[in-house]
């Protein structure tokens, strides 16, 4: 007899506990492609925003502890060497932009990526031809604790064949 009650149970029990476990909501919602696409949307604002060569409001995208690194130069690591970084890129006779090709987030939320390319083209005011480039671009995004996305790591690189070194003179 205690046999058969306890099947009873557990033929109530169970199925009970799973029921009551699948309608409840979940602790934590898969919010990965709003993050990805919100990222995307504050990356087409930050490379237009750079397009109108604006300094502080590109630099405005970063987090407080961002490092850029950028080719053939040291990482800047402070808001200032990024600042400095960005004002030999954007002026008056240059035109840079962006645009992403892949935005994923992880599956924590906190943090996520992106790829693209790069176009720059710098005028020169005498005259003489354009110095124009093609690269890719990658970007770390950081999820702050205001629920905001900055970028935390930037970095892009060339197309263009690296230019070959002097000969080492005899």
């Amino acid at each position: 007899m205690k046999m058969k009650i306890r099947i009873a149970l557990l033929l109530v029990v169970i199925p009970s506990a799973f029921v009551a476990t699948s309608c409840a909501p979940s602790a934590t919602s898969d919010r990965r492609a709003a993050d990805a696409s919100a990222i995307q949307a504050l990356d087409e604002q930050w490379s237009a925003t750079a397009a109108r060569n604006d300094l502080e409001g590109t630099v405005a995208f970063y987090a407080d502890d961002a490092v850029l690194l950028p080719p053939n130069a040291q990482i800047a690591t402070v808001r200032k060497s990024i600042r400095e970084s960005w004002a030999g890129l954007l002026g008056p006779n240059t035109a840079v932009s962006w645009k992403v090709s892949k935005v994923e987030v992880a599956k924590s939320g906190e943090l996520g990526y992106l790829y693209g390319a790069y176009s720059l083209s710098i005028h020169d005011p005498k005259g003489g031809p354009p110095v124009r480039d093609t690269g890719k671009l990658v970007e770390i995004w950081k999820k702050q604790a205001d629920g905001k996305w900055k970028c935390i790591v930037d970095t892009y690189n060339s197309d263009l064949p690296a230019t070959p070194a002097a000969e080492a003179k005899k």
